[in-house]
């Protein structure tokens, strides 16, 4: 599956515009996979990190660049299985 640059969560449209986090709640940790970082750095060099942050109506997964851009923005609604 190919991962594509957004500005932000919400620009991918797989985010619901009327979700936000929870303040505070959100796991940060390095890209372990490396075929995975290999090519979010082909899409963009530097450091990339895993955020998964929770929020009003479920979570948010991907991945975030340094510069803030993100990629494979994923949204699990609350009470869905992970």
């Amino acid at each position: 599956m190919p991962l594509h640059l957004y500005q932000n969560v919400h620009a991918s449209d797989s985010v619901p515009p009327d979700w936000t986090p929870t303040k505070g709640d959100a796991l940060k940790y390095p890209v372990r996979n490396p075929a995975v970082l290999r090519y979010l750095r082909q899409l963009l060099p530097g450091k990339w990190q895993k955020v998964i942050k929770k929020g009003h109506g479920g979570d948010v997964h991907y991945f975030e660049h340094v510069s803030g851009q993100v990629a494979g923005v994923k949204f699990f609604p609350d009470g869905s299985k992970l």
